[in-house]
């Protein structure tokens, strides 16, 4: 049944009640659901552009329309990464409205841009820079939607991308402003602006970053870009590439490349020094004492930390050289692997009660620390497992069957792995996730986490997985609340489970003791008590090594150790 949105964008198609319909349309949208304003706006957008030839009108109302579906895009972007109360993140409904919702946009500015080129008409020549950048907004919309899926580059918007842009600099507006599509100033304003843009986010689509990476990553550019020039190297003999930065081939149907790895037709430089500035200046914010203070989380904050460190390195004005810190051996073996800390945890509860021998661990030194399997109660659950366990082939039986997968290992080395299967939900292994992986039911368990996502076809995919760990064991935490606090039902009684590694001398190398905890507000430097089977330790947590919205992974030191009564006391001193 039609919503009364949808209905009043039915009466755009006439063109005398066009503006009045516009008008009602964007009234009727206000406080809908974003996944019907999508739907209202394109089935508008087709009424808008429907006649054989462009007008005035036309344009003045996609415009109109925008204004409004800025709002909308933005929510489903933001809904489909980080979900909400309603829905859980990746829902994959939220992309597909986003991405029908710009190419709507786009095939009616580009139908405006073919009458543009086709006319003498004063009034579309004049405006024929605003009708290319809106393209480019559209297109660089739609490369971010396609990066959050780690979809492949197509060739061919390459090319309408390249042709769009040098018809503008044949035309003479490539610099030419307009207003920016947010309040910031510092938004990108001009068509080489919005180009440079696109071209720097299709850099990094390379299977190394999550969709909330891509999100941050590309707000950055929005504002970076003003900094950025594209520019000509010619001399008498023809034209000439330096051997510093990236080159993109206008004849081409590529991005971006390094300078030096193709041999380009028709090339524009671009020089990325000022980026290098651009990442220590966000480094100096977000490391300084102002920055623990922000809305944002100390995940969140650690998320951006190590984003900036990645990109200043891809976007060296120099290649940097990745050094490999042990040579992959090649191999072709089915192994088992679980995905997510709380399918991690769930696999290891069950088979510490399947398998853990009964006797009691003898009371460890203060300054050592040993874990043996626990069976956990209810009062210290493990994090909730979300829908969509990222099936390959289950196997074994019994509850946990249903989040152990068959893979394919590929190549190894001591510090990680290849390996290739398939899946239902991708977002289970984007990169920064967690995975356990064994060769044998009886082999121990090593713990990585996902580096690099490919889709080789469909739903059949590759990843490159780093190891952090061997022989995890699930263990008893209680914990007090940051000095920020935590968030409603964030572990309101203080009391979860956590991973613990032990140190490992091979595959992969770690000579000291980690924790694997859930995400959470964790003090630098905070206390947290551990309970064993007959003892407990009080640890004080060193900064991390590594922060996921899933998880933290920190090294730590005992500072007390205390009787199983002992604990009782803490657990109570925490919770009074």
């Amino acid at each position: 049944m039609p919503t009364a949105a949808t209905a009043v964008a039915h009466e755009i198609r006439d063109p005398l009640l066009q503006e009045r319909a516009v008008d009602g349309l964007l009234h009727s949208l206000l406080g809908e659901d974003p996944v019907t304003a999508q739907k209202a706006t394109c089935d508008a957008i087709s009424g808008i552009v429907g006649s054989d030839q462009p007008t005035p009108a036309e344009l003045d109302a996609l415009l109109s329309l925008e204004l409004h579906a800025q709002q909308t895009s933005g929510e489903l972007l933001k809904r489909y990464v980080d979900g909400d109360g309603a829905l859980r993140a990746f829902n994959l409904q939220d992309w597909i409205a986003a991405l029908r919702l710009s190419k709507k946009f786009y095939q009616g500015y580009e139908r405006m841009l073919r009458h543009t080129q086709q006319t003498s008409d004063h009034y579309w020549l004049a405006h024929a820079h605003f009708v290319v950048v809106r393209m480019f907004h559209h297109r660089q919309v739609e490369f971010l939607l396609r990066f959050i899926r780690f979809k492949k580059r197509i060739p061919g918007q390459w090319k309408e991308i390249h042709e769009a842009y040098k018809y503008a600099l044949m035309r003479g507006i490539a610099m030419h402003s307009i207003a920016g599509d947010d309040d910031s100033r510092e938004a990108a304003t001009t068509l080489e602006q919005q180009y440079i843009r696109l071209l720097l986010l299709e850099v990094i689509n390379n299977g190394q970053f999550a969709p909330r990476d891509a999100l941050w990553a590309d707000a950055w550019f929005s504002r970076w870009a003003r900094m950025l020039r594209l520019e000509w190297r010619e001399t008498n003999g023809g034209v000439r590439i330096t051997n510093r930065g990236f080159v993109v081939d206008l004849d081409g149907t590529d991005g971006l490349r390094r300078t030096g790895t193709v041999t380009p037709r028709n090339p524009l430089h671009l020089d990325p020094t000022p980026l290098q500035a651009l990442f220590d200046k966000e480094l100096a914010t977000l490391t300084s004492a102002e920055a623990s203070h922000d809305a944002s989380t100390h995940a969140e904050r650690a998320g951006k930390i190590a984003l900036l460190r990645k990109l200043s390195g891809i976007y060296a004005p120099v290649s940097v050289r990745v050094i490999r810190r042990g040579e992959r051996e090649p191999v072709a073996l089915s192994i088992q692997m679980v995905t997510g800390l709380s399918s991690i945890i769930q696999i290891l509860r069950e088979e510490a009660g399947r398998h853990a021998a009964p006797a009691a661990m003898a009371e460890p030194r203060a300054e050592e620390i040993a874990v043996s399997p626990l069976g956990l109660s209810t009062d210290f659950p493990a994090m909730p497992t979300t829908d969509g366990a990222g099936l390959a082939r289950t196997t074994g039986g019994g509850p946990s069957a249903t989040a152990q997968q068959a893979w394919q290992l590929r190549d190894r080395s001591e510090s990680g792995a290849r390996l290739r299967g398939q899946i239902d939900d991708l977002n289970r292994i984007i990169p920064g996730s967690l995975v356990a992986i064994r060769e044998r039911a009886d082999a121990p368990w090593t713990i990585s986490v996902v580096r690099r996502f490919r889709r080789l076809m469909v739903n059949f995919v590759e990843i490159g997985v780093e190891h952090l760990g061997r022989r995890p064991s699930v263990v008893k935490i209680v914990a007090k609340p940051s000095a920020q606090g935590s968030a409603p039902g964030e572990y309101a009684n203080g009391r979860f489970v956590a991973l613990y590694l032990p140190p490992s001398e091979s595959q992969p190398v770690m000579p000291i003791r980690t924790l694997l905890l859930p995400a959470r507000k964790f003090d630098a430097d905070g206390r947290i008590t551990l309970l064993s089977s007959n003892s407990t330790h009080t640890l004080r947590l060193n900064e991390p090594i590594q922060q996921q919205f899933e998880y933290l992974w920190a090294s730590f030191t005992v500072v007390d150790s205390g009787s199983i009564a002992e604990g009782a006391k803490a657990v109570a001193a925490a919770h009074p």
